[in-house]
């Protein structure tokens, strides 16, 4: 038969406390989920004819007869995009919800369920309509060769002999960068230059952008069906100037994007905790506090019985 004691009931409810405290800990642990990268030499042979995809949603403020598209390679490739590749479509200039590629705050915690998540989705794209048509809106793909190179953006006659030749006031490469992805376009995947915005100081300004491609594996381990996304992300960096005998600076008036893919890649891996391994920590853990505050119970007990033997004494 049990006795109650006031020392019985001060463990009881410093257990139930402990014990509820311990259990949410272990529930939020059971719905967090833990993020693994590696660091893995890129297999894919670079020399052998494989390829990568430019996907680019960019627009220019100026008119699309005046402006061409062309990649060129290290290994001497040189490619001039088609209206099969790239579309130019006449559109309004405007810079709303755009910030310069120089005032990007830091980006979010990467949260690759919600990629993943996003790229089963279906991409919703603004489309201009309104308004005068003072620019052209760039978008398509092209397939590269998977080494360095460059992708430029020039006016017709200003770096290419193109027959034909843009007069210089109505030159302008104040730009927004839509959309700008490597290989596989995943929508929800977030790029350093996606929603971006630059203006030229002049007619004569030369935008350069170097990129450095990381081949990256998202693997999210939470779901069934679609689980690893195979795509590539980029860091950059800018830099702008004005060119011409003005100012004495060398280069061609445009937009150039210089990309080189690095000879690793990324795997990310998420995952979150099996519900059988919530469980058993927390049988675990419910055990073992009755265990100790059992034992602990017990000696204080025996303590107080041999305290009042010697009080007696």
């Amino acid at each position: 038969m049990q006795k109650a004691t006031g020392i019985g009931g001060l463990l009881t409810l410093l257990v139930a406390i402990l014990l509820i405290c311990l259990t949410l800990a272990e529930f939020i642990q059971y719905i967090s989920v833990t993020q693994k990268y590696e660091f893995l030499v890129d297999r894919t042979p670079s020399s052998l004819g494989a390829q990568i995809s430019i996907n680019a949603d960019i627009t220019v403020a100026m008119a699309c007869e005046n402006l061409r598209i062309d990649v060129l390679d290290v290994a001497g490739a040189s490619l001039h995009a088609t209206v099969n590749q790239f579309t130019k479509t006449p559109v309004k200039f405007h810079t709303e919800g755009l910030v310069s590629l120089g005032a990007r705050k830091a980006m979010s915690k990467l949260d690759v369920h919600r990629i993943v998540a996003a790229a089963q989705k279906r991409h919703r794209e603004y489309v201009d309509t309104w308004g005068v048509k003072d620019a052209c809106r760039i978008k398509g793909h092209i397939s590269v060769n998977k080494v360095a190179g460059m992708f430029h953006i020039t006016a017709l006659g200003h770096g290419y002999m193109d027959g034909r030749h843009v007069a210089h006031e109505a030159m302008n490469f104040t730009h927004r960068v839509d959309k700008l992805s490597f290989g596989i376009d995943y929508p929800g995947l977030v790029n350093p230059l996606d929603s971006s915005l630059e203006i030229a100081d002049g007619n004569f300004e030369m935008f350069q952008y170097f990129i450095s491609i990381v081949p990256t594996i998202y693997v999210d381990k939470r779901r069934t069906f679609g689980s690893v996304v195979l795509t590539n992300q980029y860091a950059v960096t800018d830099h702008k100037k004005i060119v011409g005998h003005e100012t004495k600076e060398a280069g061609i008036p445009g937009i150039f994007m210089k990309y080189d893919v690095e000879p690793i890649s990324v795997r990310v891996t998420e995952s979150r905790a099996s519900f059988m391994h919530f469980l058993t920590r927390l049988c675990g853990i419910t055990g073992g506090i009755y265990v100790t505050v059992g034992l602990l119970n017990n000696l204080l007990q025996f303590g107080m019985k041999v305290y009042a033997v010697m009080a007696k004494k």
